[in-house]
């Protein structure tokens, strides 16, 4: 018997680790459909050489013009190898040798990129960006608008506490809150209190 619990765990643990990455590939992996061509990316600017001779290997190089934006991922497809995948979260160029290997194509990733073009700063993906952040969980009614500088409103009603009434029912508590902070920032917000704050609260 316990042996064959043992093994049971086990194989459960095991099926449970397989779902686990195969949902982290599904997640943002990259696919054909999210990737946008460095020509009409925005956000990016790459480069690469396939001249390669005996003398000289080819080489590839990119480099994000959306660093005060966030992280710019970069897939480099190549020819009947391994794609690189890049990182890109400064504006320094990124240079790698490809070898003999030809370079078909280098491409912004949408599902893994905070974006790929400074188009998709807008109201939509400031609203966006403040559900993904912690402040969403405990506030409602939110709304969102963007200036020219790209600086974010966020306006919401916000939880200031809560507290189990005489009936036993939870009552909850909201006041208006409002910040305005860059588009960049927008997911760190927190709710302090009915206040919203970049960052921790103090």
């Amino acid at each position: 018997m316990k042996w064959n619990a043992a093994h049971a765990v086990s194989a459960a643990f095991a099926i449970a680790l397989t779902a686990a990455l195969t949902g982290q590939a599904y997640a943002g992996s990259c696919e054909r459909g999210q990737r946008i061509d460095h020509n009409d990316a925005g956000c990016l600017r790459a480069e690469w050489d396939n001249n390669t001779n005996l003398w000289s290997e080819g080489k590839v190089e990119a480099q994000s013009k959306c660093s005060d934006y966030g992280t710019v991922v970069v897939k480099v497809d190549r020819k009947a190898a391994t794609d690189y995948t890049w990182h890109l979260n400064n504006n320094r160029t990124k240079h790698k040798s490809t070898g003999a290997i030809d370079v078909r194509g280098v491409y912004c990733c949408s599902d893994l990129s905070d974006l790929c073009d400074k188009s998709e700063v807008d109201d939509d993906s400031c609203l966006d960006r403040f559900r993904s952040s912690s402040a969403d969980d405990t506030c409602k009614n939110e709304s969102a608008s963007i200036d020219g500088l790209h600086q974010c409103t966020i306006e919401a009603d916000c939880e200031t506490y809560q507290q189990t009434s005489l009936s036993g029912d939870p009552q909850t508590w909201y006041e208006e809150a409002s910040i305005t902070v860059h588009w960049s920032d927008v997911d760190d917000l927190r709710n302090c209190e009915g206040e919203l704050k970049l960052g921790g609260c103090s």
